[in-house]
């Protein structure tokens, strides 16, 4: 199979490129693996750059099997940037990559947990999802950035469950699946981002509810099997990958009111 990683180069995406070794992968990342196998190819990429984005389309393979939108960031100086590679560069490299795809060729993206509620927010998330461009969902962020600035990671990720379960319809046409999967907490280099944005506390409140923080491997091996494994029929879906922590929020048994987030002083 041929497949394209952003984020290969470290955390969970490094995870999935080494599950991925027997397939042709073309690594998308800001940098450099510190390995990178024979039959796999590095091509440098911000995902906040349109016009790079559109640039290495010629560096990849004109048919591909599969997509996996891993690269993101937790934070940045100004909110739009966190929109700009978390969901506009994301879904222009997608959109991009689509009529490549293969038939029943597979896309998919990590969220977040954070992003679980996007349901209930729709009507916040849909005038930037029905932007038609990079360039006019960036200029939505730059005017509604005091909205973004409280917590731009979270409306992020909204974003990317959202425009998976909307892009899920032109796959049944299209002959392609698009699924993404919501990891919580991972020991990767990244999290100390996540941690300073929800502080310490709620860091490791989060963490018990499931009994430890994730491994990249423990996020890679769901996407994996969204990508290689036999499951065709799977479309449209956001699966939770947090060791229970979105079953006990929903079934009761997490009582996030009393978590250190809801009880600061």
């Amino acid at each position: 199979m041929k497949i394209v990683v952003t984020g290969g180069a470290s955390g969970v995406g490094d995870a999935l490129v080494d599950r991925l070794s027997e397939h042709e992968v073309w690594i998308v990342d800001r940098n450099e693996p510190e390995t990178v196998r024979e039959h796999h190819r590095f091509i440098p990429l911000d995902l906040a750059d349109a016009q790079a984005i559109e640039g290495i389309t010629t560096a990849l393979p004109d048919a591909i099997d599969g997509l996996a939108n891993v690269a993101g960031i937790a934070a940045a100086p100004d909110p739009e940037a966190v929109l700009a590679v978390n969901f506009l560069g994301l879904r222009l490299l997608t959109e991009t990559l689509v009529p490549r795809l293969a038939t029943g060729g597979r896309i998919v993206s990590v969220s977040s947990v954070a992003g679980r509620e996007w349901l209930a927010k729709y009507d916040r998330l849909k005038p930037l999802l029905e932007t038609s461009s990079f360039a006019e969902g960036f200029a939505w962020c730059q005017a509604n950035r005091d909205t973004l600035a409280r917590d731009p990671y979270t409306f992020s990720k909204r974003m990317v469950t959202a425009y998976t379960l909307r892009k899920a319809h032109d796959g049944v046409a299209g002959n392609f699946r698009i699924n993404c999967v919501s990891p919580g907490p991972i020991d990767t280099p990244l999290y100390p981002q996540f941690e300073s944005l929800m502080g310490q506390a709620h860091s490791q409140w989060m963490q018990s509810q499931a009994g430890r923080a994730a491994t990249p491997n423990d996020i890679a091996e769901v996407i994996d099997l969204l990508l290689t494994g036999e499951c065709g029929w799977l479309n449209g879906v956001d699966i939770p990958v947090d060791g229970s922590y979105t079953a006990g929020m929903e079934s009761g048994w997490v009582d996030f009111s009393a978590s250190p987030i809801m009880n600061r002083g």
